[in-house]
């Protein structure tokens, strides 16, 4: 099995090439990529922890997130080829008093995401024990019928995992360990057992900030457990696919159960989805502290990529920005790459640092983060030129933006039927009203926000032909941000972590910088302009077939 980083072929050389690059200009990581059983690159890239100096390598530990439900998965399944449950038992055989709204609840149910519990029993590292976390689930009211639709359900997960430990009277991680992990020789995946002193776990950062890892946290914490929060190893998740694709753990039977999508392509722990290479076995996973994972298996063509990252892209997680970008790569296509860059003390960038105000209008600011310089933009004419639409776009962007606050005046004012005008689909009424109710945190949101400002409209890198616009809400002391996704004129999306305009820039000449943003895989050249005493007073920002200059108006105070 692997033990070193491995490059193989051309197709390892695009990978490594591709990620090489891009790693000065926001990722860090690790990816696995084989097909037919033949690893074409395992390799780390970027920081494991910054403080020390300690990359990333095909070895480093991350915390794989969600992907943990599928081990939750397996266990249920393993239990019942041991004759200990059924997954068509309900809840109540092995926990005692529930009550009778939720009599029905199956363990099917639950693996589905079909069982109408809550999502989140509370904050991931919170200390919780186990029958605190199944009594705050079960008197928590459902939010619909067991089997009546699919709403991912965390708790759900959390619950599954009790039930492991009350049918196989052994702690969740301990029945994993002996009997997926051992036998699939997963030496380095859980949450206590491993020896982590071995390896090198890797720290989780937001910008500059690092939030540590799983084992500086307490333990144990049921809001997590069942459900996500488990570290590995590229390695040891390879090792994890490998056992799948034989019987040595699992029966035929109980993977046909496993990988058999039902409501919204959700089999058990797993999605299961036809895509244009064949049938995609997938799952991912985030934290708000940093951490990202994305497993993908192209059955047809039996080829597996396995992403672990351990920094945000700007508040979203980096899996979001870059996946598609793997997969495209992995089918043949190209993906635009910045340059190689030079390297320069970041003391040198402070000269770069301020606010430059654009000849068209709009502002862009630069400041440090991370050993690059970051740009923000302000103001819709300044998206606009950092991030290139077709200007034919541009009023279909002003359109959005104006749509977009119209119709938050209309959620915080308590009417919804602008949401429901503007949505693709109107089942997703509910859960969006829900999600700008928890945003507020309010029963009802009428009159909770003082402000409403429309940041602006740019391309959406998660999804071609998609655009997103990013909506501040100042409710109090506190701010609330939503980015809003539109397809075909309609709105496709709602989440609480927008993709910001920003872009790094790294220089590539003492005068010259280049930036590149991940989700859109565009490269942008701007040149500092100097005055007679070599002070910098401006900017000039290099389109295809034209320029933008930008005056230096303030000098940034911070970092």
């Amino acid at each position: 099995m692997v033990r070193k980083e491995t490059v193989k072929g051309e197709l390892g050389a695009r990978f490594d090439k591709y990620l090489t690059r891009i790693t000065p200009f926001g990722f860090s990581g690790a990816l696995l990529a084989a097909k037919e059983n033949e690893i074409i690159l395992n390799k780390g890239y970027g920081m494991a922890i910054r403080e020390k100096g300690i990359r990333n390598t095909a070895q480093t530990v991350f915390s794989i997130g969600s992907l943990t439900k599928q081990f939750t998965a397996a266990a249920i399944l393993k239990l019942e080829m041991q004759g200990k449950l059924n997954t068509n038992d309900h809840v109540s055989k092995y926990i005692d008093n529930v009550p009778k709204d939720k009599d029905s609840i199956t363990i099917h149910h639950l693996l589905t995401h079909t069982a109408g519990v809550i999502n989140y029993t509370g904050e991931d590292y919170d200390v919780m024990r186990r029958d605190e976390t199944i009594q705050k689930i079960l008197n928590s009211p459902l939010l619909f019928s067991p089997r009546e639709r699919f709403k991912y359900s965390n708790a759900g997960y959390s619950l599954l995992a009790a039930i492991i430990e009350i049918v196989s009277g052994q702690q969740y991680e301990e029945y994993l360990n002996e009997h997926l992990f051992k036998p699939a020789e997963m030496a380095f995946t859980g949450y206590r057992i491993p020896n982590w002193n071995e390896r090198v776990v890797a720290n989780w950062y937001i910008g500059e900030t690092n939030n540590g890892t799983h084992l500086g946290k307490p333990y144990p914490y049921w809001n997590l457990l069942g459900n996500g929060g488990i570290l590995s190893t590229t390695e040891n998740m390879y090792k994890w696919y490998l056992a799948l694709k034989n019987d040595a753990i699992l029966s035929t039977h109980a993977k046909k159960k496993l990988f058999r999508p039902f409501l919204k392509n959700y089999a058990y722990g797993w999605d299961v989805s036809n895509s244009e290479h064949g049938t995609l076995i997938h799952h991912d996973g985030a934290n708000d502290l940093g951490s990202s994972a994305d497993f993908r298996w192209f059955v047809d063509c039996d080829i597996v990529i396995i992403l672990f990252c351990n920094q945000s892209y700007g508040e979203s997680p980096l899996i979001f920005q870059i996946r598609h970008k793997i997969e495209k790569l992995a089918f043949g296509e190209d993906i635009a790459l910045p340059p190689a860059i030079l390297k320069i003390n970041p003391i040198a960038l402070r000269r770069f640092k301020g606010k430059y105000k654009l000849s068209i209008g709009g502002y862009v600011i630069l400041s440090i983060e991370t050993g690059a310089l970051k740009l923000t933009v302000k103001g819709q004419d300044a998206i606009n030129v950092i991030f290139s639409p077709k200007q034919d776009k541009y009023f279909r962007y002003s359109d959005l933006n104006y749509r977009a606050k119209r119709l938050f005046e209309a959620l915080t004012g308590g009417d919804y039927s602008y949401l429901r005008k503007e949505l693709e689909e109107e089942e997703r009424m509910e859960r969006w009203r829900r999600l700008v109710l928890n945003a507020l945190n309010t029963g009802e949101p009428k009159g909770s926000a003082k402000e409403i400002k429309v940041i602006g409209t740019l391309p959406f890198p998660r999804k071609e032909d998609a655009m997103e616009t990013v909506v501040q809400l100042k409710c109090g002391k506190e701010t609330v941000t939503f980015g809003l996704v539109w397809r075909e004129g309609k709105l496709w999306g709602m989440t609480t972590e927008p993709d910001y305009p920003f872009m790094l820039f790294r220089p590539v000449s003492e005068q010259v910088f280049v930036g590149y943003h991940l989700g859109l895989a565009k490269n942008l050249r701007v040149s500092f302009n100097f005055d007679n005493s070599g002070f910098i007073n401006g900017l000039t920002i290099h389109k295809k077939d034209s320029s933008v200059i930008a005056q230096k108006v303030e000098i940034a105070k911070k970092n």
